[in-house]
């Protein structure tokens, strides 16, 4: 198990993949990043295990508190009444509520609400007032990706069909490329191409990168979804990108996709880097070192301005 150091922040000696970053615990609980790192700051909760690189990371059992505590306060208790409470307390205080959405932020239940009865009018609304009040890089992080959690978890929990998740699918890419086309004109350097593998149809998370990518003033290409390899280095090979970005969810995090990663990456030349990003990014094994994992938006951005500054002096 973790263990504490001296600073005060515990150690990790467990497997990692039994840890969640912090980008992952925004997208499951709804928190975001900003409100986890004040938390921990005034309530030392939660307290993250902090990696040598100095990156926090979160258990399971975390995320089910802060499901709890998000639960807590949308009922209207303050947080500095409640983020410090045990879990069982938390539980009591709920009235024992079992319930995998009972945590969701009001705006995301009416939203889901929105997707149920087929509303795209007001769904499309919604979003316009969060990206225009939040602003673009908050509005991705702290309303976006937890949107496209909870619609999962909905699913996954029978409240919401295959026909509504694919409805609002549609709704969102359609969102993404119409804040991601003013930003392309401005597009600097060399590109950075998008797509995802055979056997994964869902593009969404191709085009969140793409317009954080833009966001950082980066040109964009993107080739959609489910490209052979072969097409994907070909496509490289003639636009000879900063790097290739791979989509891959949890559902394709599998050998074959390692398989195909790391074939891809000896079909690339040295100057292009491959990075892979997604829901699956941290569950799929095996890939060769050279392969850069992108774990959320902050990772993408990080890696986005480490990439600039080798390309200009390159």
């Amino acid at each position: 198990m973790a263990k504490a150091n001296g600073g005060g922040h515990e150690t990790p000696s467990l497997d990692k993949r039994a840890l969640w970053c912090m980008a992952a615990v925004t997208t499951r609980t709804g928190i975001g990043q900003h409100t986890l790192r004040a938390w921990e700051r005034r309530f030392g909760f939660p307290k993250p295990v902090r990696l040598p690189s100095g990156h926090r990371r979160y258990t399971d059992e975390q995320i089910v508190r802060l499901h709890l505590i998000g639960q807590a306060i949308a009922l209207g208790h303050r947080a500095g009444d409640v983020v410090g409470l045990r879990e069982d307390r938390l539980k009591e205080l709920l009235g024992g509520s079992n319930s995998r959405l009972g945590g969701m932020p009001a705006s995301e239940v009416q939203l889901l609400e929105k997707v149920r009865a087929f509303d795209r009018e007001g769904i499309v609304s919604d979003l316009a007032h969060a990206y225009a009040s939040l602003g673009l890089r908050t509005f991705l992080r702290e309303r976006f990706v937890p949107l496209t959690a909870a619609v999962g978890d909905a699913w996954e929990a029978g409240e919401l069909a295959i026909k509504h998740e694919h409805f609002l699918s549609e709704i969102l890419e359609d969102t993404l490329r119409t804040l991601r086309t003013p930003l392309e004109h401005g597009g600097q350097g060399r590109p950075v191409v998008f797509a995802t593998l055979p056997e994964e149809r869902h593009g969404l998370g191709v085009q969140v990168a793409a317009l954080v990518t833009a966001l950082a003033g980066r040109r964009v290409r993107i080739l959609g979804a489910e490209i052979p390899v072969d097409e994907i280095s070909g496509a490289a090979q003639h636009l000879d990108p900063l790097a290739v970005g791979i989509s891959v969810t949890a559902h394709t995090a599998s050998v074959v996709t390692a398989k195909a990663l790391n074939r891809l990456r000896k079909l690339l030349s040295g100057r292009t880097a491959l990075w892979v990003g997604g829901s699956g990014a941290d569950l799929v094994t095996g890939l060769d070192a050279e392969i850069q994992r992108i774990i959320g938006i902050e990772d993408l951005e990080a890696e986005l301005k480490r990439a600039a500054a080798h390309d200009s002096d390159a």
